[in-house]
């Protein structure tokens, strides 16, 4: 069983040295990761251009890579991981484009698939109290590509003094995926 770890770095330089520290310690074998501080060398690392989504897999390489402006998606095995960076200062007809672009790229990949990303926005399916416009378009475009939400209860991703808590990062996955997932969580390590 693969051990996978999404999330998001904030660009900081800690937080990459703490990851890399981490994946040693707790032998991941796939990271989906958002607003990462620096790319790594490829064969194991793929990055979009904007450093906003990356996927890494250490020690190994990634079939069918691609990326997209807010997206970077790569096969290990029989899944396609995305992982995706959706920023919270796009407009509502931005943010609707670009979940267009990221659905038309889902589309194309057969088999498996699996997306963990920051969404920047909300939903009572993955955890928090109230449904915005963002989490209902997200919500829809799973309903369409028949994904299924594996976030487990409501622990918080995000937490910033002044800006209250949110989960806005999200896993997904395609029913015969989920069926495999086990024990999804997030972990307060380095929260």
């Amino acid at each position: 069983m693969a051990r996978i770890l999404q999330g998001n770095l904030h660009r900081s330089r800690l937080a990459h040295d703490l990851l890399t520290q981490h994946v040693r310690e707790q032998k991941v074998d796939v990271l989906l990761i958002s607003e990462q501080y620096k790319n790594l060398d490829p064969p194991f690392w793929v990055s979009n251009g904007e450093k906003t989504a990356a996927i890494w897999v250490p020690g190994r390489g990634l079939a069918n890579t691609g990326t997209g402006e807010d997206y970077v998606r790569g096969r290990m095995g029989r899944i396609t991981f995305f992982s995706v960076y959706l920023s919270p200062n796009l407009t509502a007809a931005d943010f609707t484009r670009k979940l267009g672009v990221l659905e038309d790229a889902i589309r194309e990949v057969p088999g498996e698939i699996m997306i963990g990303g920051d969404f920047n926005a909300r939903a009572t399916e993955w955890g928090m109290p109230t449904t915005n416009p963002r989490g209902r378009a997200i919500l829809e475009m799973a309903a369409r590509l028949n994904l299924i939400v594996a976030n487990e209860g409501n622990t918080t991703t995000y937490r910033r003094t002044g800006f209250g808590e949110s989960i806005p990062d999200v896993t997904f996955a395609s029913e015969m995926t989920t069926r495999n997932i086990r024990d999804w969580h997030v972990t307060e390590e380095y929260s």
